[in-house]
């Protein structure tokens, strides 16, 4: 790639002026892994057209595909140019600039087969796109706008370099870091939805959250019907939600700090958990993998606030079932239904959000799924807040009571190092191992090769 080409596709002219315009002072560069080795280029070139130095953040703390304003206030920046793929959520700290990819398309093909398959030229329909076809989106507009006449056709949440897809109307509504207004006494499910792009992940967390009356995606040249019904993942998440009810122990782990009203999804989670008498820990482990969430054993699942597009929910590797805000509404709130549709935005769920449904506790007793016993059937039992109980066992130790990870600590087996005072002799201290794990000196091995 020539030096004019990479300042096309990274935009630097775009950002420079962005920059000068608001004047920043201290930016930050955030790029994926797949763009770092361009990242030192692009931050001089940028740095020589606006005369100020910037910086590279060389590591996300959550994803990539996240602001990570965290790692910006580490040199107190004032901004951050986002580059590559992006989630679009909302953040509160930092203003952002989106330089979005660019992936070219056959518009005429597009345009075929999209009127080859939505013959009625008033069918209420919502057009949707990948970030990565943000550019051409402007021409695709210009032509079916032209010939159907309840067409809408959705913004980005975000500044960016492609200004047009930045435009929205302060009423719109925004999911997912989409941004549409429909038409006065429509529903969402009087549309059908269309998006430009592979049937990934984007695409399956939008079908997933937003109730279309049918979903359809382009790939291959070719325009795709989505079944939301038939997808094993649907079938995966209802038996995690199960789990969930059957759970003495939850975990809520924090994996985001920058997305908007983190910390109220937080407290919502926190409060409907001890609202069912259960126990509850909020931990923050940063990129979360099996080896992290092992080391709490005591826990029964994980509650994950983070990024919709995260794919630790398609994980089979974690050793507890992993679930996301809407599932606990799913598991313990009464006036939530269980249905085909999934709120993959967490932001949805909260006062204000489209999908908010007042809380009312499932009292009813039922039978696990799973285990076969009765559930709800315990509900006088007070839920302790705080380790203010003390026991003495038979072996006249004290153990503290009313917390889970206590309570797992005294009934498991192997408790880890113990001082035994006053039960072993005492004898003089020995010189122990010398050398590498892979071959302490006092090993054979090791004499055999030093004899050698």
């Amino acid at each position: 790639m020539n030096d004019t080409s990479k300042d096309d596709s990274y935009e630097v002219a775009k950002c420079g002026k962005w920059i000068n315009e608001r004047n920043l002072n201290k930016v930050c560069l955030q790029f994926p892994d797949n763009l770092l080795p361009d990242s030192v280029e692009i931050a001089l070139r940028l740095e020589n057209c606006i005369n100020k130095k910037v910086y590279i953040l060389g590591d996300t703390s959550y994803g990539s595909c996240c602001v990570d304003e965290i790692a910006a206030q580490h040199i107190n920046a004032d901004s951050i140019i986002h580059f590559g793929h992006a989630c679009l959520n909302p953040t509160t700290r930092l203003p952002v600039f989106h330089v979005l990819p660019k992936q070219e398309i056959d518009i005429s093909e597009l345009i075929s087969k999209f009127k080859l398959n939505f013959v009625d030229q008033t069918e209420k329909i919502l057009f949707f796109y990948d970030i990565a076809y943000a550019h051409k989106i402007e021409k695709i507009y210009k032509i079916l706008n032209a010939v159907y006449k309840n067409l809408i056709f959705t913004s980005l949440n975000c500044i960016s370099n492609v200004e047009f897809t930045d435009v929205k109307d302060d009423a719109s509504t925004i999911i997912l870091g989409r941004c549409f207004k429909l038409d006065k006494e429509s529903k969402i499910e009087d549309y059908i939805a269309f998006f430009l792009g592979n049937g990934g992940n984007t695409f399956t967390r939008l079908a997933m959250t937003i109730s279309a009356k049918k979903w359809y995606y382009f790939e291959n040249n070719s325009v795709v019907e989505y079944e939301i019904l038939n997808t094993p993942w649907l079938k995966r998440r209802r038996f995690v939600v199960e789990k969930l009810k059957d759970a003495r122990v939850v975990g809520i782990v924090v994996a985001t700090l920058g997305i908007k009203d983190y910390l109220k999804i937080i407290t919502m989670v926190k409060n409907i958990i001890k609202e069912k008498k259960k126990k509850s820990y909020i931990l923050s482990v940063g990129k979360i993998n099996p080896t992290k969430l092992a080391n709490f054993p005591e826990i029964d699942a994980f509650v994950v606030i983070t990024c919709p597009e995260n794919e630790i929910f398609d994980s089979r590797e974690f050793l507890k079932p992993l679930l996301m805000p809407y599932e606990v509404e799913l598991a313990f709130n009464s006036s939530r239904e269980c249905y085909t549709q999934y709120c993959m935005d967490f932001r949805q769920i909260l006062p204000g959000g489209v999908n908010y449904v007042d809380f009312k506790p499932s009292t009813d007793s039922d039978v696990s799924l799973i285990t076969g016993e009765l559930r709800n059937c315990d509900e006088n039992i007070p839920c302790t807040d705080k380790m203010n109980a003390l026991a003495i066992n038979n072996s006249s130790d004290v153990v503290a009571i009313g917390k889970a990870g206590a309570e797992f600590l005294y009934n498991r087996s192997w408790k880890g190092v113990e001082q035994r005072l006053g039960k072993d002799a005492v004898h003089s201290a020995e010189i122990g191992r010398c050398g590498l794990p892979s071959c302490y000196e006092n090993e054979p091995i090791f004499r055999e090769d030093n004899n050698e």
